[in-house]
């Protein structure tokens, strides 16, 4: 029997004591949880990353990296984006329990139970913490909303389908 030495505060600390695979996400200190991912979820998500990592990988950008990842933003948010880019420059927030801080590069595939999760609330932690480029994947028929960070704020989304391009990487990713 463990012994909590320290009372947990947010529910991140929550979030740290729990099992390692435990399918809950905390965006402003609440939990929401997300059954697997479908065979279409994953087909997709890994087609991107193939991608992502072999630009990343041949141009020593940084690190191309996919889910189950925690990502902290600030101390009310623990998420796992589906497949993010982290810079060279940004290295330093990679540590062995996750990511301390905010990956240039997200992109999330949607699930029928995580559409507002992605849409809204994520977008909005992702903006407010500097994520240079999100990527909202629709699996279902390939559409893709496209946001870039100007101002400190999401410019209107650029709606594409079965592709995205990064301006962060200059390249069109095609799924």
């Amino acid at each position: 029997m463990s012994v909590l030495m320290h009372k947990p505060e947010t529910l991140v600390d929550v979030y740290r004591l729990l099992p390692e695979g435990t399918p809950i996400q905390v965006i402003n200190n609440q939990f929401y949880m997300s059954p697997s991912p479908t065979f279409g979820h994953f087909s997709v998500a890994k087609e991107i990353f193939i991608q992502l990592n072999e630009v990343v990988t041949k141009n020593n950008l940084g690190e191309a990296i996919y889910a189950p990842v925690d990502v902290y933003l600030g101390n009310k948010n623990a998420v796992q984006p589906d497949v993010f880019f982290i810079s060279n420059a940004n290295k330093h927030f990679i540590k062995d329990d996750g990511v301390y801080g905010a990956p240039d590069l997200i992109v999330e595939i949607l699930l029928p139970s995580n559409r507002n999760t992605d849409l809204i609330k994520k977008k909005a932690v992702y903006e407010q913490f500097g994520v240079q480029e999100y990527f909202i994947v629709e699996p279902s028929d390939k559409s893709v909303l496209s946001y870039c960070l100007k101002d400190g704020k999401y410019t209107e989304p650029k709606k594409q389908k079965a592709k995205f391009t990064s301006r962060l990487l200059n390249k069109t990713f095609s799924f």
